[in-house]
């Protein structure tokens, strides 16, 4: 008797599971995949969407493909559109959501200045992180003065304890496209760093 209802315990969780939408592999996980799965390079380009290719969702194209290349926001787009579908966060969503989650993420609209966390939690699919909090897979927007950049964090640089800098995937100019980099604080001693921790903001993919 006590076989039976660990078994049927067992398959009553795997049901709620399954319908709930419950995964085993983590966002950040099925963020970072994706993220490694477009290849190094292919140009860097600031004109038209930036995408390493046309986002389609529910039949209606919300960017055509970057225009002879890629850049930040567009490559950040692509990864989280492409996990969010896989994880089937969008199925009640409309394209015209879809166009208002684009222009925020890009920060054409919305909160110019944090951006990713912001557009997540609007559209219901994700969350600001605190900054001692980020993980592997987390988004990150950051800020060097009057330059801002969209990435995909992959880890922190520290020096004695201490965070001094990050490592991270997105596609800029001196990877020539997309491609891993460090960055490191201004505030951190000797690295002669551009980035503001303060305006360093980090979001979650629920």
């Amino acid at each position: 008797m006590k076989q039976v209802l660990v078994l049927l315990t067992c398959l009553i969780f795997a049901g709620c599971a399954t319908n709930s939408g419950w995964r085993k592999t983590s966002a950040n996980k099925e963020v970072l995949h994706l993220a490694h799965s477009y290849p190094n390079g292919g140009k860097y380009n600031w004109k038209g969407s930036g995408t390493p290719h046309p986002i389609v969702f529910k039949n209606e194209t919300i960017l055509g493909p970057g225009e002879g290349g890629t850049y930040c926001s567009g490559f950040t787009f692509a990864v989280v559109m492409g996990t969010a579908q896989d994880r089937k966060l969008l199925a009640e969503k409309s394209p015209t959501e879809i166009r208002k989650f684009q222009k925020e993420w890009y920060g054409a609209t919305g909160d110019t200045e944090v951006q990713a966390g912001p557009a997540l939690e609007n559209l219901g699919i994700g969350r600001k992180v605190p900054f001692d909090q980020a993980r592997p897979g987390d988004f990150v927007q950051f800020w060097r003065g009057k330059s801002g950049h969209s990435a995909v964090f992959l880890n922190w640089v520290e020096e004695n304890g201490k965070k001094i800098g990050f490592n991270y995937r997105s596609t800029q100019k001196s990877t020539d496209g997309i491609g891993n980099k460090i960055e490191y604080f201004n505030d951190a001693p000797e690295k002669k760093g551009d980035v503001v921790r303060s305006r360093t903001y980090f979001a979650r993919l629920n």
